[in-house]
């Protein structure tokens, strides 16, 4: 065996094992209002900081050097017992993106939506239901079923608009108020 298809193996058997690996502590329900579990479970793919603004908690997280959010949603008066969660990444597209290419990214995917915020931005969002709580392992599915959205959103409409318009890949942007 050659050392590339060995090295090839070796890689293969770790990125199978990784999710494994990351699903054993994983038991219990996971609730709305349990932010302190939802950010481990995000950590496990990325950093994820806890911030607090007059609408209450939410979480700013980069993962694969996307920025994005986690804002508890249907929640009560005082911002707690909240029985989803809205995941949202958005890249400052100074004129890059188009409705069309929101909307061709919209007719084909189940979980996510995209649109261009009020400022013109490419904007993706993704609810997750978490009434009456969801299995651990089921939240950190969801987590990596956004992994994977974001990545082809940037991937299949982001970064083409830009290359588009000649500016090149944009960052996105870190700041909750868009």
């Amino acid at each position: 065996m050659s050392v590339r298809a060995l090295t090839a193996s070796a890689v293969f058997a770790v990125l199978l094992t990784a999710p494994a690996l990351a699903q054993q502590p994983l038991t219990g329900v996971v609730t709305g209002s349990d932010v302190a579990r939802i950010t481990q479970i995000a950590a496990v793919y990325g950093t994820i900081d806890r911030r607090e603004d007059d609408a209450g908690v939410w979480l700013r997280g980069e993962m694969d050097d996307t920025v994005y959010s986690i804002s508890f949603l249907n929640c009560n008066d005082q911002n707690q017992n909240c029985n989803s969660v809205q995941f949202r990444a958005w890249w400052e597209s100074n004129g890059a993106h188009t409705v069309d290419a929101m909307n061709r990214w919209n007719q084909d995917r189940r979980f996510s939506s995209a649109y261009l915020d009020s400022r013109g931005n490419a904007t993706i969002e993704w609810d997750v239901n978490l009434a009456h709580g969801v299995p651990a392992a089921n939240f950190d599915d969801s987590v990596q079923w956004w992994r994977t959205v974001m990545r082809q959103f940037r991937e299949e409409v982001v970064e083409p608009g830009f290359a588009t318009q000649g500016g090149g890949q944009s960052p996105n942007s870190p700041s909750r108020d868009k």
